[in-house]
């Protein structure tokens, strides 16, 4: 079992919460390649990742994606609508379960009506791979800056 501790240290500057981060660095370094880095973000999932999205339903989407081509099609269509989104003020914390993380992150896209959303997500790894991404967002921002009918097409 990963030793977790309570120190804080600060990594590219990200917070990060705990003793051990390899895992950690990676969960971010995963999240700052989403729609950039795609081979980086490919490169480290595991082949049974599950994308959750618990509250998607409120906007007519699926909440949990799995397989290859539809976590692709997905994430495709995820930088096509959100060019240039941003992730900041990212925080990691270590989870509950072993190799498992909590980020909370700030969202932007100015391109896309200042798109400007709060995240919490689950990271879980397994052999070193990223196996379960587990995120909540805002679904009030999400049709803010989308409105109602482009926020629930699929």
């Amino acid at each position: 079992m990963r030793k977790i501790g309570a120190n804080s240290a600060e990594v590219a500057g990200v917070k990060m919460e705990s003793d051990e981060m390899d895992n950690a660095q990676l969960a971010v370094k995963m999240l700052h390649s989403l729609g950039k880095d795609m081979d980086f973000f490919w490169a480290n999932t595991h082949p049974d990742l599950v994308l959750e999205f618990p509250y998607a339903p409120w906007l007519g989407l699926a909440d949990r994606l799995t397989g290859r081509d539809e976590i692709k099609a997905f994430l495709d269509d995820f930088a096509r609508k959100l060019p240039g989104l941003t992730f900041t003020d990212v925080r990691v914390w270590p989870y509950a379960e072993e190799d498992a993380y909590v980020l909370e992150y700030n969202g932007t896209c100015p391109a896309v009506n200042n798109y400007n959303q709060r995240y919490i997500n689950i990271s879980r790894f397994k052999d070193g791979k990223l196996i379960l991404f587990r995120e909540f967002f805002n679904t009030t921002e999400a049709l803010r800056a989308f409105g109602a009918t482009e926020a629930s097409r699929n």
